[in-house]
């Protein structure tokens, strides 16, 4: 497995998009929340996408340079239609708009339909923590991609349905709460199939209902679900499914979860608190870092040296490959090898 650098992984997608007459500006977005994704972890959501771009704009499923349209607005909402744009282009233009309203009006919320999938949410919601708000994001996959079982039932009848949350701090890096509302998201599937592993109990039921660990039952024709998070509790992660799907699909006239034959792309929820408006921004910060610490203190399990907070793993993995570089699966390296010299 090839351990490549995050310059190095820059630049390739900026090239294979350069060769695909993509804007400069459009293709820095993308490449950056593919590559953030890896630096952080999340290698589902990272350069393992870059074929799948590359086939998608070839197909015409992503339109480069889409427009974004307001469809409808007030000082304090967009509701937005992307065109079928990129989505890492068409989501970063809505959280910031969100962060512009919610300097005027406190409190803000974007919603957006017709928008490709935007890959990583954590990204999105550091936007709105860089300038010192709170970020919350929701998504679904605009009606399609229903590989989730309702709790009860054997079938996919919802997507991953999942949720983003960024709360920024003084002198640390924000916590990032970053989730998907099924006990795993379906791309880690896919990695899972790269590597020719065998999934972990607990993530997949067959059209029987019964456990299975084969990836590949995901992929047949009758295939395998994901459960919604929480083991024994799973009607908890149903029901926040629910309402995730609800916000991103309904609200944002998206459409909510329906059928495999929709087409997927993401439904967006997007909502930003100006912490401000309410508090010096100070005297929060201090405050949730005085409720860290105290978190941190309890005493740890066997095993487990210290106690992270939400997003800190990641920004861990950040540092540890930044340093080292990203491993990136051998079949996905052969991938991109296969598309540069295809686009040469």
């Amino acid at each position: 497995m090839p351990n490549v650098t995050s310059d190095t992984l820059t630049s390739i997608c900026l090239n294979v998009f350069e060769k695909l007459n993509i804007s400069e500006s459009e293709a820095e977005i993308v490449t950056r929340s593919m590559v953030n994704a890896n630096l952080v972890g999340h290698d589902s959501h990272g350069v393992i996408h870059l074929p799948k771009y590359v086939r998608e704009i070839e197909e015409g499923v992503i339109v480069p340079g889409a427009s974004i349209d307001t469809i409808q607005e007030s000082a304090s909402i967009s509701v937005l239609d992307g065109n079928w744009g990129f989505g890492p282009v068409i989501a970063t233009h809505a959280v910031k708009l969100a962060i512009q309203k919610a300097r005027q009006t406190d409190v803000s919320t974007v919603t957006v339909s017709q928008c490709n999938e935007i890959g990583r949410l954590g990204d999105y919601v550091c936007l709105a923590a860089e300038a010192d708000m709170i970020g919350i994001l929701m998504v679904n996959d605009h009606g399609g991609g229903t590989c989730v079982a309702p709790y009860g039932g054997t079938e996919g009848r919802l997507s991953t349905n999942p949720i983003a949350c960024a709360i920024p701090l003084a002198s640390q890096n924000p916590i990032v709460l970053d989730m998907s509302t099924s006990v795993v998201a379906s791309g880690k599937i896919r990695v899972k199939q790269r590597l020719n592993e065998s999934a972990p109990e607990g993530w997949l039921i067959n059209s029987e209902g019964k456990s299975t660990t084969n990836v590949e039952d995901f992929y047949r024709e009758t295939p395998a679900s994901i459960l919604p998070f929480g083991g024994i509790a799973a009607h908890k992660g149903f029901g926040l499914s629910v309402i995730v799907d609800i916000l991103a699909g309904a609200l944002s006239a998206a459409g909510c979860s329906r059928n495999k034959d929709a087409r997927v792309g993401n439904g967006l929820y997007i909502h930003v608190i100006n912490i401000a408006s309410f508090r010096r921004f100070s005297g929060f910060s201090a405050e949730i870092e005085r409720f860290v610490a105290y978190l941190k203190s309890a005493k740890t399990v066997v095993g487990e040296d210290t106690i992270l907070m939400p997003g800190e793993r990641g920004w861990n993995e950040k540092q540890k490959r930044e340093r080292d570089g990203i491993p990136i699966d051998e079949e996905t390296w052969r991938q991109i090898q296969a598309l540069v010299w295809r686009l040469m």
